[in-house]
């Protein structure tokens, strides 16, 4: 995509002040109240007791609560904009927001609806309109970063694998009461799972007849992707560590029964091309090493030639997202 942008776009401006991070939510405010009122060429925000309150004031006050973190996120959605958004993409992100805007308002109703348009006013949008956006920016931003990865695995994906060795793991469970002492059926359970598995059958097999955990059988016993630090009970996430791409566990006890887990990849290049582990791998590799999306973010925005009009506003993002010039 990167090597792409030039192709398609034009050169960027940013020409930002130092508190331009916060210029949409003053907007947002500044637009439900006293429309249209300046004074001295100073557009007003509130008027109290004949004093009136400037929308330069209240950018600053938003700048020294909130800070830089939101002039990086005005100046990441700058450069997600400049980026051709796939027509693929366009059609998804119109799709899972259509999607979880009706199953928010399903199971939470307006409450659910106002809480979610909170969330995506304070990511920088305008509400609920532009969830279809958030959807876009996010993929557009995933492709960069795994542009990133590829082109530097050395430096982003080999220390991350080291420390935290992600794989794809399925699963086959045995609800009991007591592991330690299973009843009857529960034995016959677990031998019926061995002796299919001593025939040939597929693990995913077994796991769609057999599995107690209904939730992963529909998949074939896919719990998907994982690494050290994924909220699993630690019986379960030690063993799944400890077993070779390819391999079985023996029986794992846990408070929730017994497991048989199956390793089903530790190959990287899966978890970065499969949309069914795609998204999760991003997020725990970004959580390892967040400079993976501050670069892939500078990068694209040197690539489109962002120049800044202010070197305040260059500095402090710089700074924030702890790049050096020239890097």
């Amino acid at each position: 995509m990167i090597d792409n942008l030039k192709k398609y776009w034009f050169v960027v401006v940013i020409c930002l002040v130092l508190i331009v991070g916060t210029v949409l939510f003053a907007k947002q405010q500044m637009g439900t109240v006293l429309r249209g009122k300046t004074v001295e060429g100073k557009q007003v925000v509130s008027e109290i007791a004949g004093i009136n309150y400037f929308g330069d004031d209240y950018q600053q006050d938003l700048k020294d609560r909130y800070g830089d973190a939101e002039l990086y996120k005005l100046f990441e959605r700058s450069v997600l904009g400049s980026i051709e958004t796939p027509e693929e993409v366009v059609t998804k992100a119109k799709e899972d927001a259509a999607t979880v805007k009706t199953n928010v308002s399903a199971q939470q109703g307006q409450a659910g609806l106002d809480t979610l348009n909170s969330q995506i006013v304070a990511l920088g949008y305008k509400g609920l309109d532009e969830l279809n956006l958030v959807y876009e920016d996010m993929a557009k931003r995933d492709t960069l970063v795994l542009d990133l990865i590829a082109s530097n695995k050395d430096l982003y994906l080999k220390p991350y694998v080291d420390a935290k060795s992600p794989r794809v793991v399925s699963h086959i469970l045995v609800k009991m009461t007591d592991p330690k002492n299973p009843t009857a059926e529960e034995q016959k359970k677990i031998d019926d799972v061995n002796a299919r598995l001593a025939e040939g059958t597929a693990f995913s097999e077994v796991a769609m007849a057999l599995s107690d955990d209904t939730g992963s059988a529909q998949k074939g016993g896919s719990i998907g992707f994982m690494d050290k630090d994924s909220q699993l009970v630690t019986e379960f996430l030690t063993a799944a560590i400890a077993t070779e791409e390819g391999q079985m566990t023996e029986w794992v006890e846990s408070e929730y029964g017994r497991h048989l887990i199956k390793v089903d990849s530790t190959n990287t290049d899966t978890f970065m091309t499969d949309e069914n582990y795609k998204g999760d791998f991003i997020s725990a590799i970004s959580s390892f090493d967040s400079s993976v999306i501050y670069q892939a973010i500078w990068n694209t925005a040197q690539t489109l030639e962002v120049s800044f009009k202010d070197e305040a506003v260059k500095k402090s993002l710089m700074e924030y997202m702890n790049i050096k010039e020239g890097q």
